[in-house]
């Protein structure tokens, strides 16, 4: 005796790719938004220099 499956639904392969993709997105945003500002020191130009002479 067979058993009849029925045939996966069209949609389900992209929507599983949908929920990959959404899974992705959001661990990306998680990662960025936990790193920390480092902060950057003042450029130190010297303005003397060249108008000497």
């Amino acid at each position: 005796m067979a058993i009849h499956r029925r045939p996966p639904h069209p949609m389900r392969g992209p929507l599983i790719l949908l929920v990959i993709l959404a899974v992705l997105i959001a661990g990306i945003v998680v990662i960025a938004n936990s790193a920390k500002p480092v902060p950057t020191k003042p450029i130190e130009v010297d303005v003397a220099r060249g108008q000497q002479g």
